[in-house]
């Protein structure tokens, strides 16, 4: 009889001791894909210094920077590295897309829908930016069949 709960003891440590290591071993797995992670989102975060440009910014009112970007196609969305912002010129009514290359221009049209303006070019090119009246900012780019997605917050120039 002894011997049965002998057996049934050690059985029990062995489990338990089995269990702690696989749970100690899935914790440090774990703490590496959220590692990865991180690094991850900090790879896809804008990052352009916009104070050390190599050429002088167009006049405008607004400028809209952008927190996420998505590539999406017939495959779905993928996430991917913001790299272009917004400026908008009110007054002129043009849109100006940057990055690292001198911004590109274009007239725009303005429509309010409720809180939200469109801002379309005069001359289709397959893009549109949405600003809410809480300065958040959409902006859509088709290439071919493909949408690229920027979302982010705009802010008044100072």
């Amino acid at each position: 009889m002894k011997k049965i709960y002998f057996v049934c003891l050690i059985a029990i440590i062995v489990l338990l001791g089995g269990y702690i290591i696989l749970t100690k071993n899935n914790n440090q797995t774990n703490t590496i894909v959220s590692t990865q992670k991180d690094n991850a989102s900090q790879d896809q975060k804008f990052d352009l210094n916009i104070n050390a440009l190599s050429y002088q910014l167009p006049a405008y009112t607004k400028i809209c920077l952008p927190e996420s970007r998505y590539d999406c196609s017939s495959d779905g969305c993928q996430k991917g590295k913001p790299v272009v912002f917004v400026l908008y010129d009110e007054n002129a009514n043009k849109v100006y897309r940057c990055d690292k290359q001198p911004c590109d221009e274009y007239d725009v049209s303005e429509d309010v829908s409720g809180l939200y303006t469109n801002l379309t070019p005069i001359t289709p090119n397959g893009s549109l930016v949405k600003l809410s009246d809480d300065n958040k900012y959409v902006e859509t780019v088709s290439m071919g069949l493909d949408f690229i997605i920027y979302r982010g917050q705009c802010a008044d120039k100072k």
